[in-house]
């Protein structure tokens, strides 16, 4: 996204040849960096392959995009559950439009990203329990979406979701709840384009883990 500045009429003068010049130097063209959002579900992370395609793909998308990347480290992050006091408490600041709170960053950062990635390994036909956290941090209405007369509308920035799963068996994506769900909050928070990026098998024996996985990394440049 680019801005441009035009100068206002008093910057120019007309020149003994009549023609307009302006008083100041160019002004230069200046470039908006997008913001890519980095949603860290991993445990293990120097070993977990999840975190190594997730990171690969951040990388390249940074290049490719110019962007700047936000990591967010969930395992680091030490988010709690709602409880009673905590929903109540969201709830009236909510009512009163009043989303400047510490308690709503989660979701202000994920509605101000340009391209969002997240990466959770498939636990339990979902994810871990921490992105659920997260997510109930995050989906919160007058924020990433609202509520009109023909329903739910998003308010989210981003226009794609990269999903980065790997699974010790073999699951088809439309049969991960992990991915199911975020392809449909997806849709509740305004980003039309989810797409998962999976690895299958990697606790059945095979050759070579690691090139199964450089495989997949060796892809992403098609995938994006």
């Amino acid at each position: 996204m680019f801005l441009k500045r035009t100068r206002p009429a008093f910057l120019w003068k007309i020149s003994t040849r009549g023609k307009c010049v302006p008083l100041l130097p160019k002004l230069k063209i200046l470039k908006t960096m997008k913001k890519l959002l980095f949603v860290n579900a991993c445990v293990n992370r120097g070993t977990s392959r999840t975190c190594r395609i997730a990171g690969e793909l951040v990388s390249l998308l940074e290049k490719r995009e110019d962007c700047e990347v936000s990591e967010l480290i969930l395992e680091e992050e030490k988010m709690q559950a709602l409880t009673s006091e905590t929903l109540n408490r969201r709830s009236a600041l909510s009512a009163g439009k009043d989303f400047s709170g510490e308690m709503f960053r989660y979701a202000r950062q994920f509605r101000e990203a340009d391209c969002v990635v997240i990466a959770a390994p498939y636990w339990d036909l979902g994810f871990p329990a921490m992105l659920k956290i997260y997510i109930e941090s995050v989906s919160i209405p007058g924020i990433v979406y609202r509520y009109g007369e023909c329903g739910p509308a998003g308010l989210c920035r981003a226009e794609k979701i990269y999903y980065v799963t790997t699974r010790g068996g073999h699951v088809d994506d439309e049969k991960d709840l992990g991915y199911v769900t975020m392809a449909e909050l997806g849709k509740l928070f305004g980003i039309g384009d989810v797409r998962c990026i999976s690895l299958n098998g990697l606790d059945i024996p095979a050759d070579d883990i690691d090139s199964i996985v450089k495989k997949v990394i060796d892809s992403l440049p098609d995938r994006l």
